[in-house]
């Protein structure tokens, strides 16, 4: 399944070497050339090996780095804390413990041609990593799943809609890929009876089965996969329809009557008060609550002042519930268009993320399709590349956060330049600004 370096090495040099001794004679002359036939190979041979550890390191540190960003900016941004953005923070620290440990490891094992570390180390290696992989699966299927039931049941669904739901079904995800891939990786040999893997080698028994590879493609990539792409058409449809819906309701000319506040006044002989109580304003937006403060109005008609007519009193608190209510309209808009853009940013970044997804996975899963039927049809170096590319999948998901979500990207920004803890006290001084009240007297 692994391409081997050394093993291309020695067939190019025992194959040089053999027909150089053929066709020339024994000479100080020709000896020389074989010296310098065998150092070119050579440096050959480690300008390849610097190679793969130049571009493999360098994706390992992207994926590391970029992946810590994300758990950062969650931690330091309350702005993120969101339930969609716990199906991400999730994702982050799958796509970590590849780039941590999958892809180091693996990069040691082609270099090496050989696995050096044992056994034990090598089930637990592949353990972690096939949960890992596949946790990045099941996350996403969540997240598709979360966002589906958002666009198409937006009132019963956004009331479940819930830190701690989103928590048990990130556990869900992990449980499932565990039991999936770990009890087989790990006892697999004892079930059997015996450990056919050599010593210094490293993959899953397993799948040297035709059968078990087809079933296990089948549940970790192309089932979920088809999902998400139902799930992902049928998200975009409900979108269409409704933005249609909106546009026949603006084009038919119906207009909506804003109620009016009633007001609240007494009476009695010279003295008198008059009160308007603005509500509190809560909306929920992306699973955060938004509040407005509420901005009482107390009119206080004082004993010495002669009587006013009630009526011109009444004129007057209208006119400020009118003010009021339009405000009111404004904030409720404003929090409307935010909804909206939250929804958008969730949107594109699913989609980035799924794209993203098929194009690095596709190839080796095709690959393992193929290798079921005709286990001599692909080459090493292919297998390798294919692998690979499934480890990058977690390079480029950081990526498509900062790319679809203008507030990961921000923070992203703020955390590389240790800009961060200024705006965020700056933004916890606006935060307590006091609530502002009024009191008029006539």
């Amino acid at each position: 399944m692994y391409f081997s370096l050394k093993k291309e090495y020695n067939f190019v040099y025992n194959h040089c070497t053999s027909e150089f001794q053929v066709t020339t004679t024994k000479s100080h002359q020709n000896s020389l050339n074989l010296i310098q036939l065998t150092f070119f190979l050579f440096l050959l041979f480690c300008s390849q090996v610097i190679i793969i550890v130049f571009l493999t390191g360098s994706l390992s540190l992207v994926t590391v780095v970029g992946n810590i960003l994300v758990l950062l900016s969650f931690k330091i941004n309350k702005a993120l804390k969101t339930v969609n953005n716990y199906y991400l923070l999730s994702l982050a620290f799958a796509d970590l413990t590849i780039g941590t440990l999958s892809m180091n490891l693996y990069t040691i094992y082609i270099i090496m041609d050989q696995w050096a570390l044992g056994p034990v180390i090598c089930d637990l290696w592949l353990a972690i990593d096939y949960v890992a992989s596949n946790a990045s699966v099941m996350n996403l299927l969540v997240i598709s799943f979360d966002r589906y039931f958002s666009v198409t049941r937006p009132l019963t669904y956004r009331a479940k809609r819930t830190t701690k739901r989103a928590m048990t079904m990130i556990g869900l995800a992990w449980t499932v890929s565990f039991i999936l891939w770990a009890p087989a990786i790990l006892f697999w040999q004892y079930i059997v009876g015996e450990r056919t893997v050599q010593p210094d080698e490293c993959y899953i028994q397993f799948l040297s089965e035709p059968i078990i590879t087809f079933c296990t493609a089948i549940a970790a990539f192309y089932m979920p996969v088809t999902i998400m792409t139902i799930l992902f058409w049928k998200i975009y449809q409900e979108t269409e329809k409704r933005a249609k819906d909106v546009q026949n309701l603006k084009g038919s000319g119906v207009t909506s009557n804003t109620s009016q506040d009633q007001n609240q006044g007494s009476g009695s002989g010279r003295n008198g008060k008059c009160s308007l109580n603005r509500p509190k304003i809560s909306l929920e937006a992306d699973g955060a609550d938004h509040s407005q403060p509420s901005t009482e109005f107390i009119c206080v008609r004082s004993s010495s002042s002669p009587d006013q007519p009630l009526a011109a009193m009444t004129t007057r608190n209208v006119a400020l519930a009118k003010r009021f209510a339009l405000k009111a309209k404004t904030e409720i808009n404003k929090r409307k268009n935010e909804k909206k853009a939250n929804e958008k940013k969730a949107a594109r970044t699913l989609s980035a993320i799924l794209f993203a997804f098929i194009m690095t996975w596709l190839p080796y899963n095709i690959m393992v399709l193929v290798n079921t039927f005709c286990q001599d049809c692909i080459p090493e170096t292919l297998w390798a590349l294919g692998y690979w590319l499934c480890y990058v999948n977690s390079t480029v998901n950081p990526m498509c956060y900062a790319l679809c979500n203008k507030t990961f990207r921000t923070t992203f920004k703020d955390i590389l330049l240790c800009q961060w803890r200024y705006k965020d006290s700056s933004s916890a001084q606006l935060k307590g600004q006091p609530q502002r009240s009024f009191k008029l007297q006539f």
